[in-house]
């Protein structure tokens, strides 16, 4: 009878046995609840370094030489590189009307623009002969 909460002189309060077992196994269970259902990006402690960050540096980009196609000048190359058509893989892909709106917006003849399509297909696939064929 020495564990009995009762008016006993000899027996342990009840608050006693609370306060032993009952606090420390409501925060056990407080802090297994937390952790078991916080998102694990919070559990976990972040570091965060502080590192001095450097200017962008723009990649060159390759252009190719649109002069090589039959009927495009210098002047036909510069507004499709301002268009930022840079590939000959881009300009074969192009939808044929946009390149027209293209050559139109800039006061160009667009009669040539499927012709351009073809041989930039070719040099993208690097078919040179098969190139040199179609502009002769």
């Amino acid at each position: 009878m020495f564990f009995l909460s009762g008016k006993s002189e000899r027996s342990i309060a009840g608050w006693f046995w609370f306060t032993l077992i009952g606090v420390p196994f409501g925060l056990m269970i407080w802090w297994f609840l937390r952790w078991f259902f916080i998102p694990s990006y919070e559990r976990t402690s972040a570091v965060v370094i502080e590192a001095p960050r450097s200017e962008v540096k723009l990649l060159p980009i390759k252009k190719d030489d649109f002069r090589k196609l039959k009927g495009v000048g210098p002047k036909s190359a510069a507004i499709l590189y301002q268009a930022r058509v840079y590939s000959f893989e881009q300009l074969g892909l192009m939808d044929r009307e946009t390149l027209e709106g293209i050559l139109k917006n800039n006061n160009l003849p667009s009669t040539g623009a499927a012709f351009w399509q073809k041989q930039a297909r070719l040099a993208a696939a690097e078919e040179w002969k098969l190139l040199e064929k179609l502009q002769k």
